[in-house]
């Protein structure tokens, strides 16, 4: 398995990881086909990716692949700077998708962070690590730029929670998004005070 960055012809495959990440289990619904309605969301998430200034945005994504060049999983994660305002463009973009109150929704990253935003692994590659390498690869950018790594878990995972805390984070405050409450965890090298504003 390597670790590649994304690219734009990246988006179909990343759009997936999105809906899977948010618990959706688009993954294994789509072997049989997509639907419509799943088709609509997926290209409205395809346009946004193919973006720049978006939350989602390809630049913002990492690829873990085999040695035949298939993907096994995706990281999009990003540097906190200007998170509103990729986050205002991202839900414009969005707007049709969204069922909740954006008004009400906290800030997912805070200024000075480097937050992982969305992972997922295709079905068939699940429990062989793919995660943990992606996870590991996040970090790793994280403490190159001297920021912690941030992640929204949701607290009925128990099985992410243990990879996350295996990997060093721990939990640090909650997080109301998407219409749901998340748990922030946080991992940095610099001290764990520091993320806890």
């Amino acid at each position: 398995m390597t670790i590649r960055e994304a690219t734009i012809d990246d988006a179909p495959f990343l759009a997936l990881v999105l809906v899977e990440a948010l618990g959706d289990d688009i993954m294994e619904r789509s072997v049989d086909g997509i639907c419509l309605q799943d088709q609509r969301r997926l290209d409205l998430l395809v346009e946004s990716i193919r973006c720049d200034g978006t939350l989602y945005c390809w630049r913002h994504a990492v690829i873990a692949q085999d040695a035949d060049g298939k993907p096994l999983g995706a990281l999009v994660a990003y540097p906190s700077d200007g998170y509103m305002q990729m986050r205002q463009r991202t839900f414009t973009m969005l707007d049709e998708l969204i069922t909740f109150d954006v008004s009400t929704m906290d800030a997912e990253a805070s200024p000075g962070e480097y937050y992982l935003d969305s992972i997922a692994v295709v079905p068939e590659a699940r429990g062989r690590g793919v995660a943990r390498e992606l996870l590991r690869h996040g970090i790793a950018i994280a403490r190159k730029m001297r920021l912690p790594a941030v992640l929204a878990c949701e607290p009925a995972n128990l099985g992410a929670m243990s990879l996350y805390e295996s990997l060093g984070f721990r939990h640090y405050g909650d997080l109301f998004i998407f219409g749901h409450r998340y748990l922030r965890l946080v991992v940095s090298d610099r001290g764990l005070e520091i993320a806890c504003k």
